[in-house]
């Protein structure tokens, strides 16, 4: 039995090396460079991770934008822009909510939520035109390119 031949033994594989932490996982490293994350990698794992964390909750309010929903709130604001968006949030089929973005001259967005309001407001104005609204008239003046201007009421049912 012992006259088959063994084939040779092979030299070990060398270790892979991650791009950004080098040889974190192989034991002590032989060049004598420094490895910033081999000692302290389970906390910066927790310090990024908590990082994160944070930045999901606090990130999103502070990056909100003002949405004026109440009759009081709409009636106060005024308006002078192009309407830039025009959608509708159904995703509760009891209460739909239409929403307008005009982007006002000044390069500020308003974000008009008109749920309380009646929808044929919403129906009769599209994306590319001109809102203008006084503060404190529910009066809207839509500038239209095939029409003469039109003045809409916003009439709100609470």
């Amino acid at each position: 039995m012992s006259e088959f031949a063994r084939p040779p033994r092979r030299a070990p594989r060398k270790k892979l090396k991650m791009p950004l932490f080098g040889n974190m996982g192989s034991g002590s490293s032989s060049d004598g460079g420094t490895d910033w994350g081999v000692k302290n990698f389970s906390t910066l794992v927790f310090v990024v991770g908590t990082l994160g964390l944070l930045a999901q909750l606090f990130l999103p309010s502070l990056w909100a934008e003002k949405v004026y929903d109440s009759a009081s709130e709409i009636k106060e604001l005024q308006l002078d822009g192009a309407l830039r968006k025009k959608y509708t949030d159904a995703s509760d089929p009891n209460e739909i909510h239409y929403l307008l973005v005009v982007k006002q001259k000044d390069g500020s967005r308003r974000k008009l939520d008109l749920f309380e309001a009646n929808p044929t407001f919403f129906d009769q104005v599209a994306v590319p035109q001109r809102l203008y609204k006084e503060s404190g008239s529910m009066d809207v003046r839509v500038t239209r390119f095939s029409k003469p201007d039109t003045l809409l009421r916003l009439v709100f049912m609470k």
